[in-house]
């Protein structure tokens, strides 16, 4: 599959260091990886990220794709285009292309944003290393898809890991034992996922299906939004699960009693061939997963009236950060 790299963009010394000086001391760095596959609460997680982003409650870093198909980068980069965020890096896992199944809704945003920059994503491995080794504070990982990414990510370079990263965040599994689409799916996310719960150097919350099935989301968007048009390709009744907004929110507001869960700490275990899970509960457990204390439409409400706000931008938060500290010409 074709991709390249993003140009470098030449920059003053100035806006550099305005830059990095937003990485090292404002909101809390954060990477999003998405399958942006088959499902629509992918799109919603982007969504909550960017407007997220945009009020200085954390700082979207970039988003990798680690489930791709002809038309992954080109349809999310329509999608970033009409939210009004071309800059945002992206990075992808151009081997990762036998997850099967046919999207809904790349041809609805590929269509509605007109011409688009299709192939600017980088290999996972170097988009990775590009955003971690140059953030000057330890980044979190918001983790909705599958596992193979950051399983690479691992196998290549675990001090980075170590180093690097702060906060794993996951959507994957059921709790506390079974069996979910994230781990199961192939023998490629069967392997990632048990290479994860076994080897992941920092903290991980895990955010199971059990606990974003019935949290249904969309319902307020208006009728011309761009998310509620692609919520619609998949459900007719323009609302879905969201699994992958409640865990990019309990990111967001780092903490999962502050987006209404309570947890269990200890260590979450993986079976590499069937991607079945268990969880033995422990207090200095390196795990937890979250339960929740609500009804579901207690979440949906919330969910809601965040992925509707409208963005905003300001000028200080467009030069010091909209992708420009990633794009002084550093390898």
């Amino acid at each position: 599959m074709k991709h390249i790299l993003p140009h470098p963009v030449r920059l003053s010394a100035m806006l550099v260091a305005m830059a990095f000086a937003a990485v090292s001391c404002g909101p809390r760095p954060v990477i999003l990886d998405t399958d942006w596959w088959t499902d629509v609460d992918d799109a919603m997680a982007v969504r909550l990220a960017l407007r997220a982003d945009e009020r200085d409650e954390i700082r979207l870093m970039g988003i990798c794709v680690d489930a791709v198909r002809e038309t992954s980068i080109p349809s999310l980069r329509a999608f970033l285009q009409l939210e009004g965020r071309p800059e945002i890096l992206l990075g992808a896992d151009f081997d990762a292309v036998d997850y099967n199944g046919v999207p809904c809704y790349h041809d609805l945003l590929i269509s509605a944003s007109g011409d688009v920059d299709a192939a600017a994503a980088e290999p996972c491995a170097d988009f990775y290393r590009r955003v971690l080794s140059h953030s000057r504070r330890k980044v979190d990982i918001v983790a909705v898809g599958y596992p193979n990414a950051l399983a690479g990510l691992l196998a290549s370079d675990p001090d980075l890991v170590r180093r690097k990263v702060r906060h794993l965040w996951m959507m994957a599994g059921r709790y506390p034992a079974g069996a979910e689409n994230n781990f199961t799916r192939t023998a490629r996310s069967r392997e990632a996922g048990a290479a994860i719960v076994s080897g992941w150097p920092t903290p991980v919350t895990f955010l199971g299906f059990e606990a974003g099935c019935d949290v249904l989301c969309g319902a307020s968007l208006a009728q011309d939004d761009i998310l509620h048009r692609v919520i619609c390709r998949h459900q007719r009744s323009g609302v879905r699960s969201s699994w992958d907004p409640l865990t990019l929110w309990m990111a967001i507001l780092d903490s999962p009693e502050a987006a209404g869960f309570s947890t269990v700490t200890g260590c979450c275990r993986l079976d590499p061939q069937t991607g079945a899970n268990s969880f033995e509960p422990f207090a200095a457990g390196p795990h937890r997963y979250v339960v929740a204390e609500h009804e579901p439409a207690w979440y949906a409400a919330r969910l809601d009236s965040l992925l509707q706000s409208e963005p905003h931008f300001h000028d200080n938060h467009v030069i010091a950060h909209r992708g420009a500290w990633l794009n002084t010409g550093h390898p």
